[in-house]
């Protein structure tokens, strides 16, 4: 299990916005700057409210492996696979028309690379289902305890 420490935002309806605290699992790998950039500032994620956490409550969000793992494999995996599937295209290609093997393969890399990102938009709202959200489970309170 993936955890992070964050404070709910908003809540609608048995969902709850998180915004995660910097000293997220990112920061452990050096991702807060590229948080920052692509988020405007801390990110906000939606989560499954199973605590029953309200707006302002400081919450622990646990996200499974395993979604994690499907969620990377579909984001940064697709992508790069479709790069080098068009790249061995281009080759082959190029060979049965006569044509520069380099460039071939660089353009159909790098059309196989826009194919996949144009998957993953098209797809994008996949990710909102229940399996892929991360889950508060419980709310901590400012003591310390839960």
């Amino acid at each position: 299990m993936i955890e992070d420490i964050g404070r709910v935002v908003k809540i609608a309806g048995d969902k709850a916005f998180v915004e995660i605290e910097r000293s997220s699992a990112c920061a452990q790998f050096g991702l807060q700057e590229l948080e920052e950039l692509t988020a405007g500032g801390r990110p906000v994620f939606e989560a499954i409210n199973m605590a029953s956490a309200k707006p302002g409550d400081k919450v622990k969000v646990q996200m499974r492996s395993v979604a994690y793992m499907k969620a990377s494999f579909f984001i940064y995996g697709l992508p790069v696979l479709l790069l080098i599937i068009g790249a061995i295209l281009g080759v082959y290609v190029a060979g049965e028309f006569n044509k520069s093997s380099d460039i071939m393969s660089v353009l159909f890399g790098f059309g196989g690379l826009v194919i996949g990102i144009l998957i993953i938009y098209l797809f994008r709202k996949r990710g909102t289902r229940r399996e892929y959200l991360p889950v508060i489970v419980e709310v901590i309170r400012e003591d310390g305890t839960t």
